[in-house]
């Protein structure tokens, strides 16, 4: 059996970096639709309802599929299962744009299996490999992930300009690829973890602030995900910009996130009240949508404001899940858990923001401001110090010697 050790002593900047170019590849299928949606509707003829699910499939994958991948990483291990996770974000990419509707759907789903794998295994990882740096690479593979959304979102309209949005979109799969290789290099020789079963799995359902957090998480990324779909068209609309314009806003929106997803954590970790930073994002994300609602004529400033929380948001979750879990086994069934509620509540969102859009931006917006004021209190909630799980306890085995002479076990 192998041991079940925790981080090893030096991860090495190939690992960082392997960490790194993972995440990147968690957030840009998924914002690579967006800025050619028009583009996509007009070929294949797609309603409002079906554009909608090529943004909520995947967070639909992330709900369900999150609690079957702490047995996965037990059956290959955690390394492995990331490897495998990104091979198949790759295959999704690269083939859903060759067809028609169908294809394209169904490639979806499988480009949110793998990412649903990465999901809840990031924050495991992050304090298997780097518990001694946990607000840093938390930021840091957070802000990677917002990053990956980022790029995508800004170079889409010039690549489909140049070769099409189905040449434009399917590009990516090489970035998975590129995550996957440095992954299975940056992991070899290190001894895959082996993955216990999960002693904190029931305790983690049991969980006020467990629960709390799942509530937090869904509000936060149901947010995340309906702005990622709707937001070009929302700023055409509502303050009249033209196409360029709003793709450049949505550019935006998704760079910002990286300086929240890097200031966060570290926020949260140092902080007298880890609680009243996860509080104060839900306000701040309230006041923005205030804001588009009266005042439109001022949507750079709120695009500013909710790019960089939308970052931070999902960064502090991600702390949360780490910072609250009282050992690693817990932190695999608390990241799951968080993020199978999480996600179940933010499928919702995108689809009910697109069909309110066809009475007007002003409705949706309203819903997003009550979504809002939840996340705070959800927060205020899950920031709690006390932690979240039983810790799994080995028991000390004697060696030959102690046992000959009759020493107890675990001696000094």
């Amino acid at each position: 059996m192998k041991n079940a050790v925790a981080v090893p002593a030096v991860a090495g900047a190939l690992h960082v970096v392997a960490l790194i170019l993972v995440s990147l590849n968690l957030r840009g299928a998924i914002a690579a639709v967006s800025p050619v949606l028009d583009d996509i509707r007009a070929d294949l003829g797609l309603s409002a309802g079906q554009a909608g699910l090529l943004t909520t499939l995947p967070v639909l994958c992330f709900a369900v599929g999150s609690l079957l991948v702490p047995g996965i990483a037990r059956k290959w291990g955690v390394d492995r299962a990331v490897v495998v996770a990104l091979l198949f974000i790759a295959a999704g990419i690269a083939l859903r744009p060759w067809g028609g509707s169908t294809q394209l759907l169904i490639g979806t789903v499988v480009i949110g299996a793998g990412i649903t794998v990465g999901n809840v295994l990031i924050p495991v990882l992050v304090k298997r490999d780097f518990s001694h740096r946990l607000g840093a690479m938390t930021g840091a593979s957070t802000a990677s992930l917002t990053a990956g959304a980022a790029i995508t979102a800004a170079l889409m309209i010039p690549l489909a300009h140049g070769l099409g949005w189905r040449t434009a979109t399917a590009v990516w799969a090489v970035l998975a690829l590129a995550g996957a290789w440095l992954w299975a290099v940056s992991s070899r020789g290190r001894g895959d973890v082996e993955v216990p079963a999960a002693s904190g799995r029931s305790t983690v359902w049991r969980s006020g602030g467990g629960w709390a957090l799942g509530v937090y998480f869904g509000c936060q990324s149901g947010l995340y995900y309906a702005m990622t779909a709707w937001l070009p068209g929302m700023l055409r609309d509502v303050a009249g910009l033209s196409a360029g314009a709003s793709a450049t806003a949505m550019s935006v929106f998704q760079v910002l996130g990286i300086s929240g997803a890097l200031l966060a954590p570290m926020l949260a970790t140092r902080a007298r009240s880890p609680r009243m930073v996860a509080g104060s994002l839900g306000v701040i994300w309230a006041v923005a949508f205030v804001g588009l609602l009266t005042a439109p004529s001022l949507w750079a400033v709120w695009i500013v404001v909710t790019g960089v929380v939308q970052g931070g948001a999902i960064a502090v979750a991600f702390t949360f899940i780490a910072r609250r879990s009282v050992d690693g086994d817990t932190a695999r069934s608390l990241s799951a858990m968080v993020q199978a509620v999480g996600y179940a509540l933010a499928a919702c969102v995108p689809v009910l923001i697109g069909v309110m859009s066809g009475a007007g931006w002003h409705a949706s917006l309203l819903v997003m401001m009550g979504i809002s004021v939840t996340m705070a209190v959800a927060g205020v909630v899950s920031g709690g110090s006390s932690p979240i799980g039983t810790p799994r306890v080995t028991p000390p085995v004697a060696d030959d010697a102690d046992a000959e002479a009759g020493l107890p076990v675990g001696r000094a």
